[in-house]
């Protein structure tokens, strides 16, 4: 389990899927698995405009990221926000496709045929802790 933030880094680099929870503008809680990297204490994960966690982020900015695997756990509550700067959103999609390992077509689409460095297509929402629990 995890005992400093050092192991937390170590733990969360290693670990391909948590849950993130947002709220709709009617305080209902809207919890997905998602893939994610990890950085400095920050939570990124890629994903697209379109979708229900970035439109209630939109509203509230709240967020709240689990990743757990046996008895090991983190959660990160904090405020999310979509990343704006081109540079920042390449880099930290970069850093998503290294992570989980991915093969982009000569378009820059994932097997999946997501266009992940379409900007108008995919934003990253970075996740900054208020508070990190592990155990």
């Amino acid at each position: 389990m995890p005992k400093n933030l050092q192991e937390v880094k170590s733990f969360m680099n290693t670990q391909r899927l948590a849950s993130f929870a947002t709220v709709d503008r009617k305080n209902a809680p809207h919890v997905v698995p998602v893939f994610f990297t990890y950085d400095d204490g920050r939570v990124h994960i890629q994903t697209d405009w379109e979708a229900m966690k970035v439109r209630n982020l939109m509203e509230n900015d709240n967020a709240a990221v689990a990743v757990y695997s046996g008895e090991e756990a983190v959660i990160i509550r904090g405020k999310a926000s979509i990343i704006d700067s081109p540079k920042e959103f390449r880099k930290r999609t970069q850093e998503h496709i290294m992570k989980y390992k991915l093969r982009l077509d000569e378009q820059g689409r994932d097997p999946l045929g997501i266009p992940l460095f379409n900007d108008k297509i995919r934003c990253v929402v970075k996740v900054d802790p208020k508070r990190t629990r592990f155990w």
